[in-house]
């Protein structure tokens, strides 16, 4: 009976599919010891090759690198467009005309930086160029060549430079506006430059800016106090002093001088400085700045003194 029931179920006794594939799998992995694995249908996802390719530029064929991407349907194909003589000639004149734009933001920065660094007006445009050569030559010569040695970009290491003279009217201050000219003229820095890198002031502007910040309110966010303008004094790329020894000696001036000079010095930031009164001596830099600022400075400039003589050329030539 059970046997007619199994007969009925599969007439003509036929073995189900499923017995038949286990029967057969299972022979398949007697005789290697592993099942069979399927087939691996999926190519790579990116495929890179070396093929024959032609130039958008100039038309000629050269050896390009193909990428192909095997994930879309169909398959994306990017080949090399540009020939290597194309590609470098493209990239030259780019990398030219990324210099022009720089250079055009530098001189930008150069006219900016020139209004704000405290330049006298009447002398602001004077270079070297517009010089007498015949005029003190040789503090010209030392002047052009502390410009050539000096980077306004790497300023830290420079010596100081002292000009000097015991009369009036011989062009301390005129060489010094020409050395800034000329340091801006060369300089080829970034453009990511925030603040003005120089500055320019003299010995009474700068006694009388620090004393404009006495009395200052703490709640006063507008004026700028004490510690503003020494950490601008101590920290700038480059710092001349114009007509120093105009101020009177004083507690004030040689504790002023001495933190200047002394916090420059540490940070191997030079000074350029001008002034009638000599370094050492009577009436001199040392009474002004005191002896330890006047010694440090002396070494700063690594003993060079640049000493202007002559008659006025204001004298000589009617100008300012």
């Amino acid at each position: 009976m059970e046997k007619q029931d199994r007969e009925n179920e599969n007439p003509g006794n036929l073995e189900p599919i499923g017995d038949i594939l286990k029967r057969q799998m299972g022979a398949e992995a007697g005789q290697g010891g592993k099942m069979p694995q399927p087939a691996n249908q999926n190519p790579p996802r990116k495929e890179i090759r070396r093929e024959e390719c032609e130039c958008k530029s100039c038309g000629n064929k050269f050896q390009g690198e193909v990428m192909i991407l095997n994930n879309f349907r169909p398959p994306r194909e990017y080949r090399d467009k540009e020939c290597p003589d194309c590609r470098s000639k493209r990239e030259e004149v780019e990398k030219q005309q990324q210099e022009q734009e720089e250079e055009a933001r530098r001189m930008g920065l150069r006219v900016k930086w020139h209004r704000e660094c405290g330049l006298p007006i009447q002398l602001r445009n004077i270079h070297f160029g517009d010089l007498d050569r015949k005029y003190n030559p040789n503090p010209q010569k030392l002047c052009h060549e502390w410009v050539d040695s000096f980077e306004l970009e790497n300023p830290a290491g420079s010596p100081s430079l002292v000009l000097y003279s015991a009369v009036p009217g011989v062009g301390k201050t005129t060489l010094m506006v020409c050395i800034v000219n000329a340091v801006l003229e060369k300089w080829k820095g970034s453009t990511s430059s925030k603040g003005c890198p120089i500055r320019f002031i003299s010995g009474p502007e700068l006694v009388k800016r620090i004393r404009a910040t006495y009395g200052i309110r703490k709640d006063d966010n507008v004026h700028e106090r004490e510690e503003d303008v020494y950490r601008e004094l101590t920290g700038i790329k480059l710092l001349l002093f114009d007509d120093v020894g105009k101020e009177r000696p004083s507690d004030f001036t040689r504790e002023t001088y001495w933190y200047i000079i002394n916090e420059r010095m540490n940070a191997g930031l030079p000074v350029v400085l001008n002034s009638r009164l000599p370094i050492t001596g009577g009436n001199s830099l040392s009474d002004l700045m005191g002896v330890d600022t006047a010694d440090r400075l002396y070494g700063m400039a690594e003993g060079k003194y640049v000493n202007l003589e002559g008659p006025s050329y204001r004298w000589l030539h009617k100008t300012p």
